[in-house]
């Protein structure tokens, strides 16, 4: 986040609205239940709050975890796909979900990010300088709103195996039949306001799907829905998506 973003958090801090939202997001998380499960590391208990405008009760005091992460670690307890014997690749690792990969007996693992330093492997996910077929899963969450995903979803179906997978995770508001998208929006507080993030360009709409079988893919999704998002802290109608390359 750019600096002229922190100070503008700064200066909200001075503003008694602001200072009232607290109050009451506080207030809030007095109420939230105390015996939430983190199913990445078994902590049972209160969670904390998040993120730089705060999502109370939504993180593990003990592992850290996000909403995502405990919805990604879910639907692989449930058997919606497997590391196990899996050549993976893993865009913006996160140190969580490669414990839990790791844990998993993979038979290669690499990590990739466009930056240095990040990961294991730097890698461009719209121009990913690997071998055709040389992986069996890939895992992106929260990765494509950030990039051209037509380029990116075409890399991972060419880098998968014949019945690879890719697991994938996005922002999305099931309720747009349209994905938002806006050329004229072009610096970072502009960013934040349209797309929730100054490095987002996107925010989905129900029409991710079409994007996603349009690039080849079998999908399925796994939802966080009734009684799980109370007892894992998951965002209502968050989404994993599974997206199979065909076997010929």
């Amino acid at each position: 986040m750019s600096l002229d973003n922190y100070l503008r958090y700064a200066r909200e801090l001075l503003n008694p609205d602001y200072r009232s939202a607290m109050m009451a997001g506080l207030r809030a998380y007095r109420r939230t239940p105390d015996n939430t499960i983190c199913p990445l590391c078994g902590y049972t208990g209160k969670f904390t709050h998040i993120g730089v405008i705060p999502r109370f009760g939504a993180g593990c005091p003990k592992c850290g975890s996000a909403e995502r992460h405990r919805l990604l670690a879910l639907a692989h307890d449930r058997n919606f796909f497997s590391f196990k014997g899996k050549r993976i690749l893993h865009f913006a690792p996160e140190p969580i979900i490669s414990n839990l990969i790791k844990a998993n007996d993979p038979t290669a693992y690499d990590t990739a990010d466009i930056l240095p330093g990040r990961a294991s492997l730097v890698i461009d996910i719209t121009a990913i300088a690997l071998p055709d077929s040389s992986r069996d899963l890939v895992l992106a969450s929260h990765v494509l709103e950030h990039v051209d995903d037509g380029r990116a979803l075409g890399e991972l179906y060419r880098i998968l195996s014949p019945g690879g997978q890719a697991i994938i995770m996005v922002p999305l508001i099931d309720g747009w039949q349209a994905t938002y998208e806006n050329a004229d929006v072009k610096t970072d507080e502009g960013r934040f306001a349209h797309f929730g993030k100054d490095d987002h360009i996107r925010y989905y709409g129900s029409d991710l799907r079409e994007r996603l079988r349009k690039a080849g893919f079998a999908l399925e999704e796994f939802t966080a829905e009734g009684a799980d998002c109370a007892t894992y802290a998951l965002e209502r109608g968050d989404k994993v998506f599974k997206l199979t390359k065909p076997q010929g």
